[in-house]
């Protein structure tokens, strides 16, 4: 019986197995911080809308699913193919479960931003200018995907690098515009509104940077070890494995964020002052009021107690995850 002669294993085989092994493993990770994000969410925002559950449950399988299809790559590399060259060098299902599923939740998640964006300017211009980049990016995703498959090769993905060049940019320029537009937005909002809620929008603001610049970074270092190390096509694996991941983590944080403002509670930490906008009237009611309670007999302290009447509106437009149109109406809103 003739037995399959193996290739001889590379002197450089650390840099095929090495970065595919820890692209795994931080998508096994960041799915672990997924499920503990999808966890507050159900206990805390329960009430949600069910567009926005059906947002945040239906991105999350599919970043399950791709978990899944991951695991089943590994098994075919490094399980059912130890040692074997031909195996490792096959895609499987790698076609698909990183590229494709990434270019696809990004383009969800940046779309679901460009809609915040529209609710904010009550303009269609820049959502949709953003949300045609998006669609850009998940085009090159797609094509990169459909490529890869048709090559049958992992080693032969470097010679194509229109496709996946796209997929990187075009993701990483839609997130800094979607960051760019909504800190601006935000913040010249702040001049319309009690400066009671200035703290909550430099929140806001330094939120949807950070979380924002985390897909950016990944995508633009995705891209740099693409195209300046060719040779070495599997140094891409670790931060396009995790892509759709922190895309889905990103956005959840955000949602889950409403726990400090969705109650109506406005803290200032820089004191011990709390201030609620369930407290106070939606009107003017007028001047202070005071209150003086008598000492009893038995001379305990006298009690003095001042209450005034404050004007105070906060604006619901400010709060990612309570944001209203609008053209709410019409029924053109999220919530």
């Amino acid at each position: 019986m003739a037995t399959e002669t193996l290739p001889a294993i590379p002197a450089d085989i650390a840099f095929i197995t090495g970065p595919t092994m820890l692209g795994i493993c931080f998508n096994w990770g960041f799915l672990g911080i997924l499920v503990m994000q999808l966890y507050f969410y159900s206990q805390n925002y329960s009430k949600d809308s069910m567009r926005l559950k059906a947002l945040v449950y239906g991105l999350s399988f599919l970043d399950i699913l791709q978990t899944c299809m991951v695991t089943a790559d590994a098994f075919h590399w490094f399980v059912f193919g130890f040692g074997n060259m031909n195996r490792l060098d096959e895609p499987f299902l790698n076609s698909w479960d990183v590229v494709l599923i990434d270019s696809v939740v990004a383009l969800i998640v940046q779309s679901f931003y460009c809609w915040r964006i529209y609710l904010l300017q009550d303009s269609l211009i820049l959502p949709v200018f953003i949300v045609l980049v998006s669609l850009m990016q998940c085009g090159g995703g797609v094509a990169t995907a459909v490529v890869a498959h048709q090559l049958g090769h992992l080693s032969l993905i470097s010679t194509e690098v229109a496709q996946q060049t796209i997929w990187l940019v075009g993701s990483a320029v839609a997130d800094i515009l979607i960051t760019v537009s909504l800190s601006w937005t935000l913040l010249r909002k702040r001049s319309h509104i009690p400066s009671a809620s200035h703290g909550m929008i430099k929140k806001i603001v330094a939120l949807t940077v950070e979380t924002n610049a985390v897909t950016t970074i990944t995508a633009i270092i995705g891209l740099i070890l693409f195209l300046a190390v060719p040779q070495h096509s599997a140094l891409v694996v670790p931060p396009t494995a995790i892509l759709s991941k922190l895309y889905t983590n990103c956005l959840i944080a955000v949602l889950n964020n409403r726990r400090q403002t969705a109650n109506g509670t406005i803290k200032d930490f820089s004191s011990s002052h709390e201030t609620s906008r369930n407290q106070f009237p939606s009107a003017r009611t007028g001047g202070p009021s005071r209150s003086v309670v008598e000492p009893s007999h038995d001379r305990e302290q006298m009690k003095v107690q001042i209450v005034r009447s404050v004007d105070f509106k906060a604006d619901s437009d400010m709060e990612l995850g309570t944001m209203q149109s609008k053209k709410s109406q019409n029924g053109m809103s999220w919530e």
